[in-house]
């Protein structure tokens, strides 16, 4: 069997699912579609079509990048007003202030993982999964310790 005849039994095989993949991110069928092809684009360039091992993990990563590549080469960009204002108004900053130190006041009553999957999630923009690899904690670990802490905030918060 050739590596085009082999290829062509991969594409066949999992063309549906990339597609059903790319189709629950893209609400544009003509762009899935577009992406879908680009998938297999890729994956003839780089796929050693003789290893049948970890097609459908390789695949699916590439799927992952091309459907974050669409997004952030799609970016809808706004200019600037010119009514925002230069500075925030002493009252803002010091109430920005007060809110931050009630939300610091908060994460400091959550148990430590709790607090991390908050801490690497909002602010170092991680997803779960990232941060399930990072803790090497299973992802429904992470899934809970994100809304057990999201629960607990809005407590210690007040729902603000």
């Amino acid at each position: 069997m050739t590596d085009a005849e082999r290829f062509d039994e991969i594409y066949r095989a999992y063309r549906h699912k990339v597609l059903g993949y790319i189709r629950s991110h893209v609400s544009d069928p003509e762009d899935a579609e577009d992406l879908c092809s680009e998938v297999f684009r890729k994956a003839w360039e780089n796929l050693n079509p003789k290893s049948g091992k970890g097609v459908s993990s390789y695949l699916y990563t590439i799927s992952r990048n091309t459907v974050v590549d669409y997004y952030r080469t799609r970016r809808i960009h706004t200019p600037l007003t010119e009514d925002l204002p230069a500075e925030n108004s002493m009252e803002e900053t010091v109430l920005n202030r007060d809110a931050l130190d009630r939300l610091a006041q908060a994460l400091r009553q959550l148990p430590p993982r709790e607090r991390d999957v908050v801490v690497l999630h909002y602010y170092a923009n991680n997803s779960l999964q990232e941060i399930s690899d990072k803790m090497k904690l299973p992802y429904s670990v992470v899934k809970r310790a994100h809304q057990s802490s999201l629960k607990k905030l809005r407590g210690l918060l007040g729902n603000v």
